[in-house]
């Protein structure tokens, strides 16, 4: 796959995602989830070194993904992230169900 949003959007892919730092230094992700809020459509995804090491408290990062312009940026806005992780929340209690 060539395309890093159609990798997170394939329900069939399980690898890690590469992205690039402001640097251009690629760093590796594994996906946690995709959340849908308010019109628009967030990832949750932690770095890679950070999720073999079991240490997913407080490391995930969420990014919104762009489909008609190709992008994917991370989100800053604490409001948008404590909701696309409220949303994660309720979604993962419920699967435990």
């Amino acid at each position: 796959m060539n395309n890093v949003i159609d990798q997170i959007l394939d329900t069939e892919y399980d690898g890690t995602v590469t992205l690039y730092d402001g640097n251009g230094k690629a760093v590796e992700y594994e996906q946690i989830a995709v959340i849908p809020y308010d019109k628009r459509v967030y990832a949750i995804l932690v770095q890679k070194e950070i999720f073999d090491k079991g240490e997913l408290d407080e490391a995930g990062e969420v990014f919104e993904l762009d489909g008609e312009r190709g992008e994917i940026k991370p989100i800053e806005d604490v409001n948008i992230i404590s909701n696309v992780f409220e949303i994660y929340d309720r979604l993962f209690e419920e699967m435990q169900d």
